[in-house]
């Protein structure tokens, strides 16, 4: 998949860092893996449909 780019609040950016971390983690189980995917990809869609610009969120 390729780099996506959308604009986020700090506070979006503390929470898309602690959930690309737990999607990561191999020692969880796949439910709160996948779980935790879904969160990371609504925060994504919502900063992308906000119109707030560009910055690089790169983590997955």
């Amino acid at each position: 998949m390729g780099k996506k780019t959308v604009k986020v609040t700090s506070e979006e950016m503390q929470q898309l860092k602690m959930l690309a971390e737990i999607v990561k983690n191999p020692h969880l189980p796949m439910s709160d893996r996948r779980i935790a995917k879904s969160q990371y990809e609504s925060i994504i869609n919502y900063a992308k449909n906000s119109n707030r610009g560009i910055i690089s969120t790169a983590f997955l």
